[in-house]
C-alpha cells in the first residue's frame, strides 16, 4: 500500500518528520518498508515548471516540433519535442541540461546532455512521467495543473514523500488512506477530519429506475448503488491524475479514476456500469450458472462455474462480483448514464473465485481480507459526489441500500483492568477514550 504524505494530510494533521512517522507506524504494527522521496534527486534549479508559449514544426523532421517554453523571470528555452500532445498554453515539467532523468534507452538515471536533434540544438527537455520516474507512460509529456507556478522548482511543486506499507492480512482497514489516517491520529493524539458526503439530488427516486435483487444474501451482505445521468466522460482533473500516479495507478477517465481514488481513500472497492447497457434497469446478485461466460474488462473471456458470485441483469452476467467488471457494460467515452455499485461480498467466495480464475485485482485483494459493510454507503456517496463534480450530470434521489445479510456492529465492553492485563500499562479513562476515538470508535 503506497501512502503519499500529501494525501494523508488531507485527513489528519501531521507535524512530525516523515522518517519519524514511518518509525512510529512500524512500531505500532503498520510496517513501513520504504520511504520514497519524490523529487529528492531533481534539485532546485534543473527541473522547473514551464509554460509552452509557441510550437513550430521542426524544419528537418516531420514527427518533431520545436517548443518554446517560458521558464519565468523572462527566460525562455526552445527544445525539440517528439510528444504528440504538446500544445501552447500547457504547464509542463522542463528539464535543463544536467538534470538527472530516467533514460528509457538505458534503463538508468542519467544527466541530460545538450544535443543536436536533426540539426537543431536542444539544451533541455519537456519531460514525460517515465523520465521523471513517476510512471511508465512516455507516449506524451506530463501536463501539469493550469495553476502550477511558472518558474517554480518542480521538486517544490510536485515533490512528495510516499510510504510503502506492508499490510498484514488481518488489517484490511489499513488498505486505505483513511485507515492509515486513523492510525496516525491515534499515535499523535489528533482526530481525523470527517468528509462531507453531501451532493445535490433531483428527479425520479433511484428505486423507480433501478431494481436490485440479492439472490444469495449469504454471499452479499450489503449492496448499495446510485444513479447519475447526463454525465460527460473525459480526462480527470490534473490533481486526481497526479494523486493516482504517485501510487502507481494509471489514470483512465474521470469515472474510473474516481472509483479507484475512493477505493484507495476508504478501502471500499466500487464499480461503475454504463446504465444504458443494463437490461431492464435490473441488477441481480446471484451465483454463476454452469459454463456461463463473461468477457471481462481485461479483454479476456472467462468460463464461470458455481458458486462464483456474479452481478447480472435480467439477461446476462455483467460483472464478476468483487473482482472485475464485464467489458460490455463498462464505461467508455460514449457513456452518459452511470450506475455506481458499492457492495460487500463474502471474502471466502471472492478468494476462491480469484484463485480459481487466477485473477487478482485491487478489489479482490481487499474483499478477500474482509471489509466492514458500513463502508459501502459512505464510499458510494463520496464517489457519487466526486463524479458529479468532475463529470457533471444529475444524481437520482436517494440510493439503493439492501442489506439482508448485515447486522449492526457489535458493542464491546472494555475495562481498565482488562487493558492493563493485556498491555501491562496503566491508562486513564481519558487516554483510552482518546485512543479509541482517534481510531474511529464511538465510546459511551
Amino acid at each position: 500500500m503506497k501512502i503519499p504524505i500529501s494525501w494523508l494530510k488531507k485527513y489528519v494533521h501531521i507535524d512530525i518528520p516523515p522518517e519519524k512517522l514511518a518509525h512510529r507506524l512500524t512500531m505500532a504494527g503498520t510496517e513501513i518498508s520504504s520511504v520514497n522521496e519524490i523529487g529528492s534527486a531533481w534539485g532546485n534549479n534543473k527541473l522547473l515548471v514551464g509554460q509552452v508559449i509557441k510550437v513550430d514544426p521542426h524544419p528537418n523532421a516531420d514527427r518533431l516540433t520545436l517548443a518554446a517554453v517560458d521558464l519565468g523571470n523572462g527566460e525562455t528555452s526552445t527544445v525539440a519535442c517528439g510528444a504528440p500532445n504538446v500544445a501552447v498554453g500547457q504547464k509542463v515539467a522542463f528539464a535543463r541540461e544536467g538534470a538527472q532523468l530516467f533514460s528509457a534507452r538505458t534503463g538508468k538515471i542519467e544527466p541530460l546532455k545538450a544535443t543536436k536533434i536533426r540539426g537543431v540544438l536542444s539544451a533541455g527537455m519537456i519531460c514525460s512521467n517515465l523520465e521523471l520516474g513517476l510512471g511508465d507512460d512516455h507516449e506524451g509529456i506530463r501536463v501539469l495543473d493550469k495553476n502550477a507556478p511558472v518558474g517554480a522548482s518542480l521538486a517544490d511543486y510536485l515533490g512528495d514523500v510516499v510510504f510503502d506499507a506492508d499490510i498484514t492480512p488481518n488489517r484490511p482497514d489499513c488498505l486505505s488512506m483513511l485507515g492509515i489516517a486513523h492510525e496516525v491520529a491515534a499515535l499523535t493524539g489528533e482526530q481525523v477530519a470527517e468528509l462531507d458526503l453531501a451532493y445535490p439530488e433531483s428527479g425520479t427516486p433511484v428505486e423507480e429506475r433501478v431494481n436490485v435483487k440479492i439472490s444469495d444474501p449469504d454471499l452479499c451482505l450489503r449492496y448499495t448503488a446510485s444513479l447519475m445521468t447526463n454525465v460527460k466522460v473525459g480526462p480527470s482533473p490534473q490533481w486526481l491524475q497526479e494523486t493516482l500516479l504517485k501510487i502507481g495507478q494509471r489514470p483512465i477517465n474521470n469515472i474510473v479514476d474516481v472509483t479507484n481514488y475512493v477505493m484507495l481513500e476508504y478501502g471500499q472497492p466500487l464499480h461503475a456500469f454504463d446504465f444504458d447497457k443494463i437490461t431492464d434497469g435490473t441488477i441481480i446478485v446471484r451465483v454463476a450458472r454452469p459454463q456461463e461466460m463473461l468477457a471481462t474488462l481485461d479483454e479476456e473471456t472467462r468460463q464461470l462455474t458455481p458458486p462464483m458470485l456474479t452481478i447480472a441483469d435480467s439477461r446476462n452476467v455483467v460483472a464478476l462480483a468483487g473482482i472485475i467488471g464485464g467489458s460490455y457494460s463498462g464505461v467508455n467515452e460514449d457513456t452518459t448514464s452511470i450506475l455506481l455499485e458499492s457492495a460487500n461480498f463474502d471474502p471466502i467466495n471472492i478468494r476462491r473465485t480469484a484463485t480459481a480464475l487466477r485473477l487478482s485485482t485491487e478489489a479482490s485483494y481487499r474483499f478477500e481480507r474482509g471489509i466492514r459493510p458500513e463502508l459501502a454507503p459512505r464510499a458510494l456517496r463520496r464517489a457519487t459526489q466526486l463524479i458529479l463534480e468532475m463529470a457533471g450530470g444529475k444524481a437520482a434521489r436517494g440510493i439503493i441500500d439492501l442489506h439482508p445479510g448485515y447486522n449492526d456492529p457489535p458493542v464491546i465492553k472494555l475495562t481498565q483492568n482488562r487493558i492493563k492485563q493485556v498491555l501491562g500499562v496503566d491508562l486513564s479513562m481519558n487516554q483510552i477514550e482518546l485512543a479509541l476515538t482517534s481510531l474511529g470508535f464511538k465510546c459511551t
